[in-house]
């Protein structure tokens, strides 16, 4: 057996753009890198949210990929799925009932209505179920041909791990799952699922994975231990960052915010905070600089708190090299976590793409999050409870003030999250299984 290949299930590859494709994308080139054969099996005509052919471009040529073909369920539905999107419209921390869903929050059209309707009924674990069997037969064939010594299989969506579980179940195969996010705990399946039934399936499906599998990595440390109890041979392997961002001279206080920002994520106090400071100071309005790069939610566009800061610029996607010259040319950069109890266990991947840069960091965030935790280890920055008003005012104040002083951030580059030396701590725990 070739104890230096590796499989690797990811559902968005290139050319799908977005946060979810870099994680297994620069890891799979470093594997390569560190001498193994990798092997990636994606979808022949996956319904991806962004696209961005330049991903394309950074995949290694040593890479063997495969498509898959199967079932997407049709893009009308797809477009109305929440996977990618939140559309409840909730200040409260309790999701609302299913029976009480489309008249409550009325920004969900008929359309997504019926939409989660079927969802929570028919498309367990989400909308790419119907995907589980085809990797399970197409995987099942290619390990009989060419005798893999292991696969990976990374969500969400986690109907990835389904076809992994079969694979071990039948084949016996080493079989390591990675969460991108949270599975039963995941705060979008709190928002999307309104039966206690399906909230129950999803914590069964999750421990049967879990006690299956050979090994587990998570993007937090509160998830490892969390699911330490199930499987021991749980990691925590951070998404991390490729390279350095050079800083590029700016003559603005520039405040940037990257990727999607959903309703739950609406950090209300950042928008009086900046409001509170145009106003108070003639140079803070004169300097300040207040762009988003990304999918903004219309609520939060709509919002009153929003609408107070007139002079700001809306983005859309672009792709990472664009962004990393925007994000070069910031002070202050913007993370959120979402604004929902007992959602802690979740550190944004755009968190490790702020490292690069070496700017200082604004993250907004529960009290005691993990966010909150590895901004305070890296140093890189300060975290802030979605209720802390003053404090995040004077902090904002503070780095104005150091700008105006010609002050750098003097965070050093924190090595250990270079997505090479994560690679090489992934080519450890697979070379043991």
């Amino acid at each position: 057996m070739n104890k230096k290949s590796i499989g690797i299930l990811a559902y968005y590859w290139p050319p799908a753009g977005g946060s979810g494709v870099q994680r297994w994308l620069r890891f799979s080139n470093h594997l390569c890198d560190l001498g193994w054969d990798v092997h990636v099996f994606t979808f022949r005509n996956p319904k991806y949210p962004v696209l961005d052919n330049s991903t394309l471009e950074k995949v290694n040529p040593l890479i063997k990929v495969s498509k898959i073909s199967g079932f997407e369920f049709p893009s009308f539905f797809t477009k109305l799925s929440s996977e990618e999107s939140v559309y409840y419209h909730t200040t409260s921390n309790n999701y609302p009932s299913f029976g009480t869903t489309f008249s409550k929050y009325h920004n969900l059209s008929q359309g997504r209505y019926f939409y989660h309707m079927l969802r929570e009924l028919f498309l367990f674990p989400d909308a790419r179920k119907f995907l589980v069997n085809p990797a399970y037969k197409f995987l099942k064939q290619y390990y009989s041909e060419n005798n893999l010594s292991a696969l990976i299989t990374t969500g969400p969506p986690h109907s990835m791990h389904l076809a992994g579980m079969k694979l071990k179940q039948d084949i016996g195969i080493n079989w390591i799952t990675d969460f991108r996010d949270p599975w039963s705990n995941f705060f979008q399946n709190k928002l999307l699922n309104q039966l206690e039934s399906t909230m129950k399936k999803h914590v069964k499906a999750e421990n049967e994975v879990l006690e299956n599998c050979d090994a587990a990595f998570t993007t937090s440390e509160s998830l490892r231990s969390k699911f330490l109890d199930k499987n021991s041979n749980t990691f925590y392997i951070p998404s991390g960052f490729e390279e350095k961002i050079e800083p590029t001279d700016h003559d603005k206080f520039r405040i940037l915010y990257t990727g999607s920002m959903k309703d739950i994520q609406n950090p209300q106090n950042l928008w009086l905070a900046l409001h509170e400071l145009i106003e108070s100071d003639e140079n803070f309005k004169k300097d300040v600089e207040i762009v988003l790069v990304g999918n903004i939610d219309r609520w939060i566009i709509n919002s009153v708190e929003f609408k107070k800061i007139r002079d700001r610029k809306i983005l859309s996607y672009m792709p990472k090299k664009e962004l990393n010259l925007e994000m070069s040319k910031a002070y202050l950069l913007v993370v959120c976590s979402v604004n929902y109890a007992d959602s802690n266990d979740i550190v944004p991947g755009k968190f490790f793409h702020y490292l690069a840069a070496n700017k200082n960091i604004l993250g907004i965030s529960n009290k005691g999050s993990d966010l909150e935790k590895i901004i305070n280890e890296t140093k890189s920055g300060m975290s802030f409870d979605y209720n802390n008003y003053e404090d995040l005012k004077n902090y904002i104040y503070k780095c104005y003030q150091n700008f105006l002083k010609g002050e750098k951030p003097r965070n050093e580059l924190n090595e250990n999250y270079l997505s090479i030396n994560i690679a090489k701590e992934i080519d450890k725990i697979v070379s043991n299984i």
